[in-house]
């Protein structure tokens, strides 16, 4: 009985120092991969601070390029689009204060003006849906970087403590303040990432959400017009003109040239009362409708 008590006691703690020798092993494994991960984590967060300096230089750069020329008012361009004649729409649309993408957008449902109703309807949903889907994806990485950042920052500040306890444990200040150095400033970086990307996210998805309110408008006020111009029997063309594109040829020509997307539109003579290089365009390619 004795003998028996005595194997029971040296089998537990047999197991007893395999679950100390296990947790020891195990426990430097953890330790290897997450001290190896503290490059990595520095890398990436110098990597998210780059994005975040691109997204504001790019954000800057679309205020320039399409914020600051959105100058529609979208009573006046329906009431507008409305009263039009047929011919003088695309002279509408260039003049609407709209940025380029809606206008090209627009007059596309225009060229296609003599599809059926509701091939027509799916045509102007599928161009709204383009454009959502464009801003989203924009969008989506700037908010993706707001809270990918902070997570970085906590990991690159948590990684070097490990090192920084041990060194205070031996009295090694240096090491300790090496730590707390690495600690805090990739605490710092990810909240600056954060912010940043936060702030251009926000302030993208309010002009997003205000191009979309006007393209959705406008498109429905276009389908409205096509169809009432379909019952009056003034659509008599049976091919797809071609308005868009020569506003999207005049508009590449003047960006080459350095002179993006005017708010009046050099592509407004598509309707053939433009004048200069577009209206000479349009007179050799534009059918009159």
């Amino acid at each position: 009985m004795r003998g028996t008590v005595l194997l029971n006691a040296f089998w537990k703690g047999l197991k007893l120092v395999e679950i100390s020798v296990a947790q020891s092993y195990l426990g430097d494994i953890l330790h290897i991969i997450s001290q190896a991960m503290l490059v990595p984590v520095i890398a990436a967060l110098i990597l998210l601070i780059a994005y975040a300096l691109f997204s504001v230089g790019s954000l800057f750069s679309e205020y320039m390029s399409e914020r600051r020329k959105f100058k529609a008012v979208m009573p006046k361009f329906l009431a507008d689009l409305t009263a039009a004649e047929q011919a003088d729409i695309p002279d509408v649309i260039n003049n609407s204060g709209l940025i380029s993408r809606q206008k090209t957008a627009l007059l596309t449902v225009y060229d296609y003006r003599m599809l059926p109703s509701d091939t027509l309807v799916g045509l102007t949903r599928r161009l709204v849906t383009e454009e959502a889907a464009r801003y989203e994806k924009i969008r989506s990485r700037n908010s993706m970087a707001a809270r990918i950042s902070p997570m970085v920052g906590l990991m690159g500040t948590l990684i070097p403590l490990g090192p920084g306890i041990d060194a205070l444990g031996r009295a090694d200040t240096a090491a300790l303040s090496a730590s707390l150095l690495i600690a805090f400033d990739t605490t710092v970086a990810g909240l600056i990432v954060a912010a940043v990307c936060l702030l251009v996210a926000r302030t993208r998805g309010r002009w997003y959400d205000d191009y979309m309110s006007a393209l959705d408008t406008a498109m429905g006020s276009m389908v409205e017009k096509i169809e009432k111009m379909r019952e009056s029997g003034e659509i008599l063309t049976e091919t797809p003109s071609n308005y868009a594109f020569v506003f999207e040829l005049t508009r590449g020509q003047r960006v080459r040239a350095g002179g993006i997307d005017s708010a009046s539109g050099s592509a407004a003579g598509a309707s053939g009362g433009g004048a200069g290089s577009a209206g000479a365009l349009d007179s050799q390619v534009l059918p009159r409708v």
